[in-house]
């Protein structure tokens, strides 16, 4: 078994080399099919970190009537941090959000002067909150207007918001759906192109598969060595597509870091080495495989 086994890898590892020029291109197309998948992969995990961001910053507020007391406004805040789906609440009083709108307006004298001649504070006491998920500000808002709540408050910005919500929950699908649909393009491409090669493999050596097949040779014996050769234009894409990435990473991690700090490629993937080694190595194996399937299916009669 072992012995047929070298043998096997032996004879697709002289079919890679036989034809140069064509493993040379289809080894070239498979490396930009993963290039461009790894890719992908980064600029999935940088949407991502966007689109969390994003919905860290996203909130409803929960604005309460003045002659409401501070205990009753805490107890509701206990109850919605009860909830599953709630991940922060926090409370601002009314002399709070004067204090932060003042600020916030320092250099506008007119607002300064209009607030310095009422005689009372016109903000509102309210709570910030924020949702494990963007999806279920629905039903936290649903869960505030029932009839336990509908006496203490006075109005609730989710409706505000609500495109906002709506438009993160678009973008993080749409990213997904299309970087699926990029993916598939790009798998096409690599077994279309790796399936013609085996192909002209398969047609230069015919006579040699009829002289195997008159002197009794198997089938798996003819076979497999065409399965060998797809899986060597995979493994060394791989390795190629490795030594091409890696070093991109360090020169464009640090630029992207002035864009979005705090976020940086080199780290994620250098944490994810070995993952993303194995990842890489195992698509490209299986397109090359998948591919001289179908053509030994297609073309190989033993």
């Amino acid at each position: 078994m072992k012995k047929s086994f070298k043998r096997i890898f032996s004879v697709g590892w002289t079919n890679f080399k036989r034809n140069r020029y064509i493993s040379f291109g289809t080894t070239g197309v498979m490396v930009l099919v993963l290039v461009l998948f790894a890719g992908l992969m980064a600029v999935n995990f940088l949407s991502s970190q966007v689109v969390a961001n994003l919905q860290d910053k996203v909130d409803i507020s929960a604005y309460f009537k003045p002659d409401i007391s501070e205990e009753d406004i805490l107890g509701v805040r206990s109850e919605l941090e009860a909830l599953d789906n709630v991940k922060k609440v926090d409370y601002v009083s009314a002399a709070e959000a004067l204090q932060e709108f003042k600020e916030r307006h320092a250099g506008d004298a007119t607002i300064q002067e209009s607030l310095a001649e009422l005689d009372f504070n016109p903000l509102q006491a309210s709570l910030n909150i924020k949702a494990n998920d963007p999806a279920q500000f629905a039903s936290v808002v649903q869960f505030l207007e029932g009839n336990k709540f509908r006496s203490v408050i006075d109005k609730i910005n989710f409706y505000e918001n609500e495109k906002v919500i709506g438009r993160l929950q678009s973008i993080s699908g749409g990213i997904q759906n299309w970087g699926f649909l990029m993916t598939m393009i790009l798998a096409a491409i690599a077994v279309l192109v790796t399936f013609n090669t085996i192909r002209l493999t398969i047609y230069n050596q015919r006579q040699e598969i009829e002289i195997m097949k008159l002197v009794g040779g198997s089938n798996w014996h003819i076979k497999a060595p065409y399965l060998v050769e797809g899986g060597l234009y995979g493994a060394f894409a791989a390795s190629v597509t490795a030594v091409i990435f890696y070093p991109a990473l360090f020169f464009i991690s640090p630029k992207i870091e002035l864009l979005m700090p705090g976020v940086s490629l080199t780290s994620y993937f250098l944490s994810n080495i070995f993952q993303f080694l194995f990842l890489v190595f195992f698509i490209g194996v299986l397109l090359g495989v998948v591919s001289s399937l179908v053509a030994i299916r297609r073309f190989l009669r033993v």
